[in-house]
């Protein structure tokens, strides 16, 4: 009879597993085409029992996940989701440039500058070649601006899309870590868990394409989740992110905290290796910084270039007054030239009746009509300012100079003129730019704050930066790691009306006040630019500037070009001059012959000298620093525009081959994935088969030892 038992145990045992099996074969030929779903296999183990098998137990279904293939796949995911993003942007910034070749674009618009200053001297006379030339320099700054404009909203798009990403990338953390206690929770019961633990697969990988993650599995049920650089998104619990977007132009970004309620140290960007917002966060604090700090150096560069010449030009008639760009200087500064520059006054009818020649080396103003010397002694801008408003004021026409705010102006009355020029054997110098082009007495170009940031200050010059104003630096290592905040305030003595440029670096370079500890701040002696290097370790940036000098609206940081704000923001601020937009005519395009003798003409109306000139800066090598993607280099404005669509280009190029091959390699590694742990058709028809069979030899088995039973019953066995 304990046969009889044994057998029908093992055919009831048969029955269940053959049952379990048909259930599992059915559920995988169901979610065959179900994105993300891995084949679930029924686990079998024999019965034991003495002297024979005792049937079949159903120890469980698991997954045919395969763990290896899974880590492939998502970390092949996170660097495709860096990659794309990244491509997308760039490839975005890229197209605003426009084709160089065909269509219009900042590089078509500026050959029409060229070509409409070379026409110029067709008819040097004609207001409407003038007008023309005009129309299109302000249609080449249009165009800087409208680039320069994308560029800086393809910024403030990846910050949003950070913010987004980090949102999403918390709630699928917070899912994982709630099936986790799902699957813990019925594992322990003995209940199938197979269901959450595909769905908690899914929100891995979805995640895996946010952020570059490593799953470890755990005994009890359930995952830990980490970046590939160690931290902890799901462990007993979830982690928290947070993140909150900027929306001001070349502002301070925030950073991606985990756990912030935790303490310091919890900024989880230099725990990211891959996954769209490690890319998010290169396009932004890195590539797209990089084409605007080109863009804005190859701005400026043209910019100055053109004022070099245009201060060196004039109009027919002559100007009567010549207005400034913004220094940022103070008149205490020290006037810091070299060489020699001469004014012309000149009468009504373009005919010289003064000539000033300023002797910087000297510090004199030496006058002919009358003949007189003025001394600048003193040395500083306003000493000089001093001479040669009292210079003109002798002149007949007479004239005035005033330095106000940064600002250094001239004019005659009388219906005169007043225009300045180089020294033809010593030119004026002042870290390599003339009197008038330092000045911007006649620029073409303008912007309010300064366009260049070799302002030859010195150590021994008085700051003058307003009481109150602070300087705000953030200190992290190189893994991105906060250390410290320091405030640097114009207070105290440094606030001072004795206080210098020296003691302001002396500040910033205090070690627990300052920044001593982390960076060495340099006045340039060759520039008088305030330059700093960050110390081995670590990273200084400068995060608030409240400062101003003076009366002239500069801050520190502008006035050494110290910020993307300064370096970058050249390229959505740089405009035509606003006399020259509203006046045309002003276009200097001829040339002063401030050589003649007094009463012979020193403007001739057809004079196109100056237009030459100027169409002649476009094949000019200068030397050109380097600002963001391009590199320093000694060329010319037509090679340099050239470079820089070709390197805007080639990054995008670069990044959209390395989204393609990105692509490539995580379609391959899901396939493999795909491979192994999906669902065949025709296996898992085969296994019902095989199961049908099992539960039709099960029924056999179970009907044979009944039949058997009856029999013995029949007979009369016990």
């Amino acid at each position: 009879m304990s046969t009889i038992s044994a057998a029908l145990l093992a055919g009831l045992s048969g029955l269940r597993a053959s049952q379990a099996g048909l259930s599992v074969a059915s559920q995988n030929i169901a979610n065959a085409s179900t994105p993300g779903y891995v084949r679930a296999e029924l686990a079998l183990s024999p019965r034991p029992s003495v002297g024979a098998s005792g049937g079949v137990d159903v120890t469980g279904v698991r997954r045919a996940a395969d763990r290896f293939l899974a880590s492939a796949s998502q970390i092949a995911s996170a660097a495709h989701g860096a990659a794309a993003a990244r491509a997308d942007l760039l490839t975005r910034a890229q197209s605003s440039f426009g084709d160089p070749t065909s269509g219009p674009s900042m590089f078509t618009a500026l050959d029409d500058v060229w070509s409409s200053l070379t026409q110029i001297g067709v008819d040097p006379s004609s207001s409407v070649r003038r007008g023309d030339a005009v129309s299109a320099l302000q249609a080449t700054f249009a165009e800087v601006r409208r680039v320069g404009g994308v560029i800086q909203n393809l910024v403030a798009e990846a910050d949003e899309r950070i913010a987004d990403k980090v949102a999403e990338a918390q709630d699928l953390i917070d899912q994982v870590a709630a099936l986790n206690r799902e699957i813990q929770l019925n594992k322990r019961s003995g209940a199938d868990v197979t269901g959450a633990e595909n769905a908690q697969s899914a929100l891995v990988d979805k995640l895996s394409a946010l952020l570059d993650v490593r799953v470890s599995p755990v005994i009890e049920g359930g995952v830990h989740v980490r970046t590939t650089g160690g931290a902890l998104l799901v462990g007993v619990t979830a982690a928290k992110l947070s993140y909150s977007a900027t929306n001001t132009p070349f502002g301070t970004h925030n950073t991606i905290m985990i756990n912030e309620q935790l303490g310091a140290n919890s900024n989880i960007e230099p725990f990211l290796l891959g996954g769209e917002i490690k890319g998010l966060l290169q396009a932004r604090d890195q590539d797209l910084p990089a084409l605007a700090d080109a863009l804005g150096g190859f701005a400026g560069a043209l910019a100055d270039q053109l004022n070099k010449v245009h201060n060196d030009n004039t109009t027919v008639p002559a100007p009567t007054q010549l207005i400034g760009r913004q220094t940022g200087l103070l008149a205490t500064d020290a006037v810091s030239f070299t060489g020699r520059a001469t004014v012309g006054v000149l009468d009504s009818t373009g005919a010289l009746r003064e000539r000033l020649t300023i002797n910087f080396d000297t510090q004199t103003i030496t006058t002919e009509a009358p003949a007189g010397s003025f001394s600048f002694s003193g040395g500083t801008v306003g000493h000089l300012t001093t001479a040669i408003n009292a210079a003109l004021g002798a002149a007949t026409p007479a004239g005035a100079a005033s330095f106000s705010n940064g600002v250094l102006s001239l004019n005659v009355g009388g219906g005169g003129g007043v225009v300045v020029q180089q020294d033809a054997a010593a030119p004026s110098a002042r870290q390599g730019r003339g009197f008038a082009h330092f000045f911007g007495l006649n620029d073409a170009v303008s912007r309010p704050t300064p366009l260049f940031f070799e302002n030859g200050v010195g150590s021994a010059d008085l700051h003058g930066l307003s009481a109150g104003g602070e300087l705000t630096y953030e200190v992290r290592d190189t893994a991105g790691r906060f250390i410290a905040t320091r405030t640097i305030a114009i207070s105290g003595a440094l606030a001072g009306s004795t206080s210098t440029w020296g003691n302001v670096v002396s500040a910033l370079n205090t070690s627990g006040t300052g920044v001593g500890e982390y960076a060495t701040f340099n006045l340039n002696t060759a520039t008088g630019r305030l330059e700093m290097a960050s110390n081995a370790g670590f990273q200084v940036t400068l995060r608030g500037d409240t400062t101003q000098r003076g009366g002239t609206g500069v801050s520190l940081s502008a006035l050494h070009g110290m910020t993307d704000a300064a370096l970058a923001g050249r390229a959505v601020e740089l405009d035509v001059n606003a006399r020259l937009s509203a006046d045309p005519t002003l276009l200097a395009v001829g040339k002063a012959k401030l050589d003649v003798a007094l009463g012979q003409r020193a403007v001739e109306g057809g004079d196109s000298r100056g237009s030459a000139a100027l169409a002649a800066a476009r094949n000019t090598v200068l030397a050109f620093q380097g600002a963001g993607a391009l590199g320093p280099q000694s060329t010319t404005l037509a090679n340099l525009a050239a470079r820089l669509g070709g390197e805007v280009g080639r990054r995008a190029a670069d990044i959209e081959r390395t989204a393609s091959g990105a692509q490539a390699v995580m379609d391959a590694a899901t396939d493999r994935r795909t491979e192994a742990e999906g669902v065949s058709l025709d296996d898992e028809l085969l296994k019902m088969t095989a199961y049908q069979n099992a539960y039709a030899a099960s029924a056999r088995v179970i009907q044979a030892a009944t039949d058997m039973l009856d029999i013995l019953m029949t007979l009369g066995i016990r």
